[in-house]
């Protein structure tokens, strides 16, 4: 995945209800609409730093799903997801709200653990940033970087916290705004190209406070296994693949 140059960016308007229908099996709703665009290249700038976060938990508290936007389509010919490896070497799948009695849950789905990270990360920077905000992401600067954490006991799933809570931190810190990442895990740590832009042009209309630990899940669906989905909300799995889901504190 590219971190500067053309570029694919979501635009993502607001969701009811998320079904899975057609024969290129695309997620329509009456209020979604998700939209692939081919970024052209922008003004480029870089960085590189590391540092390691640690999130809490948290009460839950009741916050309807279907309040908030969902993810762009994947194409499978039924209500199950398969994790083959697009054409093109992007392993990218697919994210949905996870209905959940806490605030805000992500499932992502992808063909390897850190196309699950990546895709879960992107979730995250989706749900809080307003429809006239992700149009306007397009427009801005975009730099590049590399930032990485530690993963503390070969723990890959605490590490994926760590990562989305360093992703926070970066905007609320360093006024640096994710757009895009790129992962490789290695070496006990999770690096990640990036591309970001200034935190304080993107308008945002809801604020994710920490990831938490409830719920938390990133493992392997080995081959054959069907990981059940939720209601109408997410669909089913099937292996093999990785799955990756989070409780975002809100």
């Amino acid at each position: 995945m590219a971190t500067s140059g053309r570029m694919a960016q979501r635009s993502i308007t607001r969701t009811k209800t998320m079904t899975l229908c057609g024969q290129d099996g695309s997620i329509t709703s009456d209020s979604i609409r998700s939209i692939l665009q081919m970024q052209m290249s922008t003004q480029t700038g870089t960085d590189s730093s590391t540092s390691a976060r640690i999130s809490g938990t948290r009460t839950p508290r009741t916050q309807p799903a279907s309040h908030h936007r969902a993810s762009y389509a994947t194409h499978s010919p039924d209500r199950s997801v398969h994790a083959t490896r697009p054409t093109g070497g992007n392993d990218r799948m697919s994210w949905w709200i996870l209905p959940t009695t806490a605030d805000i849950g992500i499932r992502a789905f992808s063909s390897s653990p850190e196309g699950a990270i990546e895709e879960a990360t992107l979730g995250m920077q989706s749900i809080q940033i307003s429809e006239s905000g992700a149009e306007s992401v397009n427009s801005l600067v975009r730099n590049t970087g590399t930032w990485s954490v530690k993963i503390e006991g070969n723990d890959l799933q605490r590490g994926m916290v760590r990562w989305m809570e360093e992703v926070l931190y970066r905007c609320d810190g360093e006024g640096k705004w994710l757009v895009d990442n790129s992962i490789s895990i290695g070496d006990g740590s999770i690096s990640a190209q990036v591309s970001w832009v200034d935190s304080d042009s993107v308008e945002r209309e809801i604020e994710v406070k920490a990831i938490t630990m409830h719920e938390l899940l990133l493992r392997k669906v080995e081959e054959g296994e069907l990981l059940s989905g939720v209601d109408n909300d997410i669909p089913s799995f099937e292996g093999p693949g990785w799955v990756a889901q989070v409780v975002l504190d809100v």
